[in-house]
């Protein structure tokens, strides 16, 4: 199983940009943290051939999540 830590942002308009902190080519934006884990994992997925992902986020404490 891979294992991605993946860094939360929050832009400006409200939505969430994220990236994996050991791939640069994983990355990827959504509303949710449900949206981002799926896409990340898609991501994963299609770029690196990864079938078994686990996601874990850090989010900053500047981070506004529901």
């Amino acid at each position: 199983m891979k294992v991605y830590h993946v860094m939360v942002e929050q832009a400006e308009d409200g939505w969430l940009a994220a990236h994996a902190l050991e791939d640069d080519s994983v990355h990827t934006q959504g509303k949710t943290l449900n949206e981002i884990i799926a896409n990340i994992r898609e991501v994963a997925q299609l770029l690196n051939n990864e079938k078994d992902v686990q996601v874990e986020l850090v989010i900053p404490s500047s981070v506004k999540v529901a």
